[in-house]
């Protein structure tokens, strides 16, 4: 068994609309259990991204949320806690995670599948090795949008290099004119 520890520390942002304290995610490991003060600023998703509900800080109260591991582990019977937090404009903020992970070359295996049901793992794998495909597949995403950006800001380029000649757009305008049709 591993645990982490995690203090984060978000000050507060004049403008928190434009940043995030941290990215839309969800936790590698099996457990993590959350202290947040009373500012707030954790949201959750159950769609994608679509939509946020703020998870209220309760005082005295952690949150728990099941990671990738603990997905694993139920065969997908519980899902992992897609969640993200923003920055406040009045206050800043602390929380405190523990993550609890199995060890790292702990071999995993799902529950007992149900007549019928599909495993999530087609075989065993170690703590570790999940890890390293969340990782991989999240330096994925990122270089992918990376590229997006990179092809948008190359096509706007594009687009002011084959602007029109000042002839062409005032002959154009020309014959739309309705005496000139």
């Amino acid at each position: 068994m591993d645990q982490k520890v995690v203090v984060n520390f978000y000050p507060k942002c004049p403008q928190p609309n434009l940043t995030l304290g941290l990215k839309r995610h969800t936790d590698p490991g099996t457990i993590t259990l959350l202290l947040q003060d009373q500012v707030g600023g954790l949201q959750a998703t159950r769609d994608g991204g679509n939509t946020w509900t703020t998870v209220q800080p309760l005082k005295g109260a952690f949150v728990v949320n099941l990671g990738d591991h603990g997905h694993y582990l139920s065969n997908g019977r519980f899902k992992n806690a897609d969640h993200q937090a923003v920055v406040n404009s009045n206050h800043s903020r602390l929380s405190i995670a523990t993550f609890q992970n199995s060890a790292l070359e702990a071999i995993m295996y799902p529950l007992k599948i149900r007549e019928g049901e599909k495993s999530m793992l087609d075989e065993p794998i170690t703590f570790i090795e999940t890890y390293k495909r969340k990782m991989s597949k999240d330096l994925e995403v990122a270089r992918l949008k990376k590229l997006a950006k990179e092809e948008q800001l190359q096509d706007l380029e594009k687009a002011k290099l084959e602007a029109k000649p000042m002839e062409e757009i005032f002959a154009l305008r020309l014959l739309s004119w309705p005496f000139f049709a």
